[in-house]
Order: C-alpha cells, then sequence, then structure tokens
C-alpha cells in the first residue's frame, strides 16, 4: 500500500505534461514486459498481436473493427527505435510547457489530443486518395502529430519566439518552416503515413490557433470528457481575451531575454492566467 501511495503522489505532483509523457513512456515499455510474461510462462502469444489492435491502418476493412485507433495509435512508438519516442517527448515536454503556461492545461489536451486526430485523419485520407499508396497495407504509430500541432500554434502564435539551438537563438518561425518542408520532401523516401500525419497536425496547429476563442465542435467533442458548464467554458474564454494583450506582452519579453528574464510577478501572473484557462 505505501508503494502505491509514493506512485499516486508522484503521478498527482506532475503537470499535464509530464503526465502525458509519464503514461506515453509506461504504454511504449509495456510490449516488453509482456513478452517477458509469455515467454516464462510458454504462451504462445507476442504483444504485437495484441497492441495492433489501437495502431491507425489506412485501410477501411480493418479501421472499421478499431474505430478508437485514430486516437490511440498517438499513445504508441517504435519499439525497436528508441530516437522515435525521445524525439516526440523531448519536443512536447519543451513546447508543451510553454502551451500549458502560456493557455492551461486544457488548451494544451485539446490541441495535443486533437492533434493526433487530425494527424490520423490526413494519413487515412492520404492512402485512399493518392494512386501511389493504392494496394499499399501500413499502419501508423506515434504521438508526432500532436507534436506538430502544437509547435506550429506556438509558431502562428508568436512567430518571433526564439528557442536555443546549442549556441546560437533560432526564430521558431524558421525551425517550423523547416520542419514542414522536411516532412514534404521526405514523403518519397519512406514512412510516407508518418510524414503525411506531421502535416495534417502542422495545419491543425495552424486552424487551431485561429479559432481559439471560437471551437464550438471541439468544445462539444472534449465536452464527452469534461464535467465542466458550458457556461464556465465561455467564461473562462472570455478572460482569455482579457488577459491576452499582458500575456503577449510576457511572451515578448521571453523571446527577446528568455523565460529567467522574467520577474517573480510575470511567472506567477503567467501561471495564474494560464490555470484559468
Amino acid at each position: 500500500m505505501e508503494l502505491r501511495d509514493r506512485i499516486e503522489g508522484f503521478i498527482h505532483s506532475l503537470n499535464i505534461v509530464q503526465k502525458i509523457i509519464f503514461y506515453i513512456v509506461c504504454i511504449h515499455f509495456l510490449p516488453y514486459i509482456l513478452d517477458v510474461i509469455f515467454y516464462l510462462f510458454k504462451l504462445e502469444f507476442e504483444s504485437e498481436s495484441i497492441f495492433r489492435w489501437f495502431y491507425i491502418t489506412a485501410d477501411f476493412s480493418e479501421l472499421i473493427f478499431k474505430p478508437w485507433s485514430i486516437f490511440t495509435y498517438g499513445f504508441f512508438h517504435n519499439q525497436s527505435s528508441f530516437s522515435h519516442i525521445f524525439w516526440n517527448m523531448l519536443l512536447f515536454y519543451y513546447f508543451g510547457n510553454i502551451i500549458h503556461d502560456l493557455f492551461g492545461k486544457k488548451t494544451l489536451k485539446k490541441l495535443f489530443f486533437s492533434g493526433i486526430v487530425a494527424g490520423g485523419l490526413t494519413y487515412i485520407i492520404s492512402y485512399n486518395l493518392f494512386p501511389v499508396f493504392s494496394g499499399v497495407k501500413s499502419s501508423m504509430i506515434g504521438a508526432s502529430a500532436g507534436v506538430s500541432a502544437i509547435i506550429f500554434f506556438l509558431t502562428f502564435y508568436n512567430p518571433n519566439y526564439k528557442i536555443r539551438i546549442f549556441f546560437f537563438d533560432l526564430k521558431l518561425l524558421y525551425l517550423a518552416i523547416f520542419l514542414f518542408l522536411l516532412d514534404v520532401i521526405q514523403i518519397p523516401n519512406g514512412n510516407a503515413g508518418g510524414h503525411i500525419a506531421h502535416i495534417g497536425g502542422s495545419i491543425w496547429g495552424y486552424y487551431f490557433y485561429k479559432n481559439l476563442y471560437n471551437q464550438n465542435f471541439i468544445d462539444y467533442i472534449f465536452s464527452f470528457f469534461e464535467t465542466s458548464k458550458k457556461t464556465s467554458q465561455k467564461i473562462k474564454r472570455m478572460d482569455n481575451k482579457f488577459n491576452q494583450n499582458k500575456i503577449d506582452s510576457i511572451l515578448d519579453k521571453i523571446s527577446e531575454s528568455g523565460y529567467d528574464s522574467l520577474t517573480k510577478q510575470e511567472k506567477e501572473y503567467l501561471f495564474k492566467a494560464g490555470k484559468k484557462k
């Protein structure tokens, strides 16, 4: 019981970005644990046969039997490539925390999870639309589309935001353009589904930004998972608008001098403004 309490206390102390990373990492290692159990008990099963029900496929004859996969595929990553989950979670941690601080956990969750769905839909449509994919059997996993949505949302919110790469500063706009073009030109060179999903997530990040305060159908979908009332959601959106000018000025300061340049009062304001959203 003590161990359980410690685990629950640890999870409770995490913010939403850290919790999502924690759950995704746990899911990533779950197949390894199951394979060991199957081996020890001489069970003729492979974890892949179980988890493939959560991988998205563009084949409608398979997709119809696992419609949930358009969402669940984002929680799984390539078992043979540690870099797949490492870079996704690293980028999500860095940019996800910025979104969390500026707009709050609800916006972060909506943006990330809807970005995963948007990337999945783009993948399905593309594989059934373009002749080059005719007859191709494929499946896809990874949270990259959700991460792309976050990066491009933040890019359009403040394209001049600077990030530190080794010994020099780079505007987020230039990084986003590079990543987008890289995905486009790499479509013919392998992992076409993944690159297409990235593009879908990136476009969704732009759409999400343009409709930040007018997301009726997105709010409707997520209302199934929320207990708050619509009236409280409207009030929170009004708070977002009310605080936007000050948030913008703080974000500009971060772009110019970095997060550490903020005063204690500015950091507290940013945190409180984020919690209201």
